[in-house]
């Protein structure tokens, strides 16, 4: 029996307009009401789920693959971040060799970056209007002396990935996003997977009792090591290659669909 079910957001369970669909949220229900508990695991910031939480009564969220995890909208355990002097030699190297690069960085649930993130990152109107609202325009001389959540950079070529695998120091990984576009430079801590095992831990649910959902690089570790791994129809190949089953696209509700057909059917008060 699966207990617990760990959600990934963007091309996940979220439609391409960034919304949750109604069948969705009513299957989502239905799992709750049957005690299995509900996460979303995100490569977003806080404020970026608080509307979905709204929409769908779940209980944790993980942000910034791993770097924060809430429960009740309290941090359990560390926040696994990124000292900011080395935040800042990361920024300042890759600034100083590519001029025209798009860099940000998340602290304290705010992004500094060097250009207009509304632009890049805004797929709806409400993401838009988050991201102008959140958003400081910086050329990283003046942040705030805080542990940095994660740092963004922009990816065009295999080689500029390798550059920053070999300017990052051994606490810290640099993942790939956004089919490859995007590099993510977090703690070495700060992943899905991990965050899940703490999850895991605090409920007293085994591993082999949850099933994650995933279609990007982020969500390969958790889909290898729950017990269940789905990957989205519209997920990287990378994914597909881990999961242990494909369900629908994002569009077509296919995290819904595989909780309704293999997972709720499982318990015979289902109707």
């Amino acid at each position: 029996m699966i207990k617990m079910l760990v959600i990934d957001l963007d091309e996940t369970l979220l439609h391409n307009d960034k919304t949750i669909s109604q069948f969705s949220e009513e299957v989502l229900q239905k799992a709750s009401m049957e005690g299995i508990k509900i996460v979303f695991a995100t490569a977003r910031p806080i404020r970026a789920t608080r509307d979905f939480q709204k929409q769908i009564s779940c209980d944790a969220v993980i942000c910034h693959n791993g770097t924060l995890t809430l429960v009740d909208g309290k941090l359990i355990g560390n926040h696994q971040g990124i000292p900011m002097n080395e935040a800042i030699q990361i920024l300042n190297t890759m600034q100083n060799k590519y001029p025209d690069k798009k860099l940000s960085i998340e602290i304290n649930d705010k992004i500094y970056a060097n250009f207009d993130t509304s632009l890049i990152w805004g797929k709806s109107e409400n993401d838009r209007e988050m991201l102008r609202r959140s958003t400081v325009y910086s050329n990283f001389s003046d942040l705030p002396d805080f542990i940095a959540d994660k740092v963004l950079i922009e990816i065009n070529s295999e080689n500029e990935y390798q550059e920053i695998l070999a300017n990052i120091s051994t606490n810290l990984y640099a993942q790939l996003s956004d089919g490859g576009k995007l590099c993510l430079v977090m703690n070495k801590s700060a992943t899905k997977f991990n965050a899940i095992a703490q999850l895991a831990e605090l409920w007293s649910i085994p591993i082999s009792q949850i099933a994650a959902f995933g279609d990007d690089y982020n969500d390969i570790e958790m889909l290898l090591n729950c017990g269940v791994g789905i990957a989205m129809g519209n997920a990287i190949i990378e994914v597909l290659e881990a999961a242990d089953a494909v369900t629908d696209t994002n569009n077509e509700d296919g995290v819904a669909k595989y909780i309704m057909n293999s997972i709720l059917c499982q318990n015979p008060n289902i109707n």
